[in-house]
């Protein structure tokens, strides 16, 4: 992650933990916007929200073992955003490259016991959205996260 500039300081896994769970149960709606903020998600990119719509839309699907992506998940989120399947895709992974580059994927392993990112590798966008569904699953199970009502809205 050679873009970083020294001088930035980014959370730990164990900050990352306090400063998204906190101290109570959360709706996953907000949980997931400020843990792609945290992570270095810019907010200007259109792909942070397709992202973030992509992780509400398979966490809404998580009972489902085997969903397409491309058929099911970027259609669904193109749907809602008045895109197309391929151009959500292509956002997701340049705003995952992006993150990779400039922001902190290094927290999110750290809070997982896992590397999602290594240098030279941005993981693939069905990674990164499945390692943050089954985190988001994890902290439900413990209750640090309420469900939406209505998540596909």
């Amino acid at each position: 992650m050679n873009g970083k500039n020294e001088s930035e300081r980014f959370l730990s896994g164990k900050e990352l933990y306090q400063s998204i769970i906190g101290k109570g149960s959360r709706d996953v709606h907000a949980l997931v916007g400020q843990l792609l903020i945290e992570l270095g998600f810019k907010s200007k990119l259109i792909g942070t929200t397709f992202l973030k719509d992509a992780i509400l839309y398979r966490y809404e699907k998580s009972d489902v073992a085997h969903v397409c992506y491309t058929n099911e998940v970027y259609a669904a989120v193109a749907d809602k955003l008045h895109s197309t399947p391929t151009r959500v895709e292509r956002a997701i992974r340049t705003t995952i490259s992006d993150c990779c580059e400039y922001g902190n994927l290094d927290a999110f392993g750290d809070l997982t016991h896992s590397r999602v990112a290594t240098p030279g590798y941005a993981p693939s966008n069905t990674e990164l959205i499945s390692n943050i569904v089954s985190w988001l699953q994890l902290e439900k199970d413990k209750g640090h996260i309420r469900d939406s009502a209505r998540l596909s809205e």
